[in-house]
């Protein structure tokens, strides 16, 4: 082992990621660092009750803001008997705030256009159609999104879904392990753009330190 890797390798040894699962951010907001299966239910036609249960316990909320980490997967499982959820990107005409999201078009055409594609995989029927939405987004992904109700009269059934970036997950698979650390040692030492998270072309200490400070923080 070289003397660049043994510092780092040293320097790892102390790191470990903390996940916090489900971590409330205001009175209708959520992260969600940890894949979990979204029970989407209705109340009437005016907003989604969203349910989940995770290693922190068991959650439920009126149309929440959701906030996902990259790297995980998530279920959104369609338990309505009337509401097609439909997940979008942030080009949906919607105005309100957190738990009072309203979509402000009925148009089926601009609903389509702001979907995700393809269109059918981010689509979960209601009942009785067993049709789950299943999402791993990636690093790349990281933004805002919405969910809303196809039926269009039903414009209050809306909420927000952001999605976090994760840097430090090198592997990609929403966890920050030793997997990540050795995938960082073989980037540095090959001097691989995906390791300098200084972003100066340098490799050297301060890379180490940038990686460091971003494992230990966790995903999102």
């Amino acid at each position: 082992m070289n003397a660049r890797t043994t510092t780092i390798a040293l320097l790892l040894t102390a790191t470990a990621a903390v996940h916090a699962d489900t971590t409330q951010t205001g009175p209708n907001s959520y992260t969600v660092d940890e894949g979990v299966t979204f029970n989407i239910l209705a109340i009437g036609s005016s907003s989604f009750i969203v349910n989940w249960e995770d290693g922190t316990g068991l959650f439920s909320a009126f149309d929440p803001t959701i906030t996902l980490s990259a790297g995980e997967t998530y279920i959104f499982d369609n338990q309505t008997f009337s509401h097609p959820f439909r997940i979008t990107d942030d080009t949906l005409p919607v105005s309100g705030t957190d738990g009072s999201y309203s979509r402000t078009t009925s148009d089926i055409t601009v609903i389509d256009n702001a979907s995700l594609q393809p269109i059918a995989d981010f689509t979960s029927d209601p009942q009785p159609q067993d049709d789950p939405i299943t999402w791993t987004p990636g690093n790349d992904d990281a933004g805002e999104y919405y969910y809303t109700c196809l039926v269009l009269s039903h414009a209050g059934m809306t909420g927000k879904i952001i999605v976090e970036a994760c840097p430090a997950d090198l592997t990609g698979d929403g966890n920050l392990d030793f997997f990540d650390v050795s995938a960082f040692l073989s980037a540095y030492n090959a001097m691989d753009p995906a390791a300098d998270f200084t972003d100066d072309g340098v490799y050297n200490f301060f890379d180490v330190s940038a990686f460091l400070g971003l494992f230990n923080a966790g995903c999102p």
